[in-house]
């Protein structure tokens, strides 16, 4: 686990269940190796804005 991602902010939470991301936000919170992609993907569910984890989840 990323420690720097200890303390999602309770909103971001909310975000990736209201889009259906929570999974994968903790897939890849637990992934060891990631690749620059989903690093950036990681980075906007944990401390995005609600619009950037709208687009993420009409991207996949």
């Amino acid at each position: 686990m990323l420690g720097w991602y200890d303390e999602t902010p309770i909103e971001n939470q909310e975000w990736q269940f209201k889009y259906g991301l929570h999974s994968e936000f903790i897939d890849l919170l637990f992934s060891e190796k990631l690749t620059p992609e989903q690093h950036r993907r990681l980075d906007i569910l944990h401390h995005g804005t609600e619009e950037q984890i709208k687009q993420l989840a009409e991207n996949t």
